[in-house]
């Protein structure tokens, strides 16, 4: 191969299409797993980080242990390292051989690849993204599994409630595990279906995970923010956090993580500004990194539930349904609106930038490259990434273009609206426990209930009407 030169890499052309198989199930699995592995990070993190500023939890400035700051840092590593590995940038070579009268039968490709061909031909070859469109399983089918798991599991359950015998404790421990994996993850990638079927946007399987993934990382500082960072400022302050009904632990909920949850799921759309090409993005970025927040919260509050003992039955059902349509899209909404205007912002931004510069706007964001889609199956094509569907929005998720509700496209109104929203939740509830601290325990889990159905309801009747507001091309057209 000597003497012959190498034919360097080129850029792809506009018409290159790859073809990408049917896979729904495999992105749902890959999160799976991946979910686990930044629980483990974010948390063994955190007791580093701990480690510095208060390493015995006690609400207090210091003291500081070098050897938890250490023993954290040297056991996160490896899941750090399993993280990286993970994602990193999945990329395909394409090679191109076109014949020619002029041209020559052999090429070298770096770094030592030879291609012959019979006759005189010119080559070309290209790294771009193998990646293809975002494909979440169908959301009915989410629904179900989520639905009927839970009921199974609620079952296997329920005789420990009723005696401890060796096979209630059998059926216990052979069903703990699926339910947790089915409580704490379906109901999100049911949401996430839902923003991937109906808003309208083309997502590539890449732009999806990491929109997910964000959300999950940033409960890394919002987790330093509510358990180091706002006790030490509420000792500081002589407040109590005795207990659940002291003020210092409300001033925890209906405060610090409104705050501290909120700035770090803002800081995560941040992150993916690179992908943000409208205000109507931004939503589905701010939606889809709150559901990516509350799939690793949802984790521990699910196993929380199970791991009770012998009321498990009823703390899982319960753990797992009122987050289902309460605490999950109530993530998801809250950040959706800080979304909208992040995207907003970044997207005039773009625009006047690009005025200036004299570029040519593109849809073509991140050099993602174009796909054609296969059924693994029959291998027939079923869409490709210059197809246009417009899809159809159901009224269980919008009230419709009337009754839609205007979005502010200012960045910190929109952070301010999220906190103030996410604090009446947490406010509400802390201040309702209290209240009923001295009533009877039917008569507080009636009380309690019936709140948590009427903030459900609120929350529905406004996610209903920012929808068609957000996806709505007027509103996210740059004038």
């Amino acid at each position: 191969m000597q003497g012959l030169a190498k034919t360097p890499l080129s850029p792809a052309p506009n018409n290159l299409y790859l073809s990408q198989t049917s896979s729904r199930w495999k992105t749902v699995s890959s999160m799976l797993g991946l979910v686990i592995i930044v629980f483990f990070l974010v948390q063994i993190a955190v007791l580093s980080v701990s480690g510095l500023i208060d390493s015995d939890f006690n609400g207090t400035l210091g003291p500081s242990d070098p050897f938890q700051v250490i023993l954290g840092a040297v056991c996160s590593t490896p899941f750090l390292l399993l993280f990286i590995i993970l994602r990193r940038p999945k990329l395909a070579h394409i090679v191109r051989v076109e014949n020619v009268e002029v041209g020559s039968t052999a090429h070298l490709i770096a770094p030592a690849t030879l291609i012959q061909t019979p006759s005189q031909t010119s080559i070309q070859h290209h790294l771009v993204h193998n990646t293809g469109p975002l494909e979440v399983p169908p959301l009915k089918h989410l629904w179900i599994i989520f639905i009927l798991g839970t009921i199974i599991s609620t079952l296997c359950m329920l005789p420990l409630l009723f005696n401890s015998s060796i096979f209630s404790i059998l059926l216990f421990v052979l069903i703990a595990i699926p339910a947790w994996l089915i409580g704490f993850s379906t109901p999100v990638f049911a949401w996430w279906a839902t923003s991937n079927e109906y808003f309208g946007l083309k997502t590539t399987k890449r732009q999806g995970e990491w929109m997910l993934i964000a959300g999950m990382l940033s409960t890394f500082p919002a987790l330093i923010i509510n358990s180091i960072i706002s006790p030490i400022i509420i000792s500081f302050l002589g407040i109590s956090m005795d207990g659940v009904q002291s003020l210092g632990y409300g001033m925890i909920l209906f405060l610090s993580a409104p705050i501290g949850e909120e700035l770090s799921k803002a800081a995560a759309i941040l992150f993916l500004a690179r992908f943000i090409d409208s205000p109507k993005r931004g939503f589905q970025i701010g939606f889809s990194v709150g559901l990516g927040f509350a799939l690793l919260e949802n984790m521990i509050y699910i196993l929380s539930s199970i791991v009770v003992g012998e009321g498990a039955a009823i703390s899982f059902v319960l753990t797992t349904v009122l987050r289902a349509i309460g605490s999950i899209p109530g993530h998801a909404t809250w950040t959706a609106i800080t979304g909208f205007a992040i995207g907003h912002y970044i997207t005039e931004k773009k625009r006047n930038q690009d005025i200036i510069n004299g570029v040519q706007q593109t849809n073509k964001s991140d050099n993602e490259s174009q796909w054609i889609l296969f059924d693994k199956k029959t291998g027939a094509p079923i869409s490709s990434s210059n197809v246009n569907v417009e899809p159809v929005i159901p009224k269980w998720l919008s009230a419709g273009e009337n009754n839609a509700i205007r979005m502010t496209k200012s960045p910190i109104s929109a952070l301010l609206i999220a906190i103030f929203c996410h604090g009446m939740w947490n406010g509400t509830m802390w201040v309702t426990s209290k209240l009923l601290v001295n009533e009877s325990l039917l008569f507080s889990f009636f009380i309690e209930m019936t709140l948590v159905i009427i903030l459900i309801i609120i929350l529905w009747s406004v996610l209903r009407r920012l929808i068609p507001y957000a996806i709505n091309e007027r509103n996210s057209t740059i004038m």
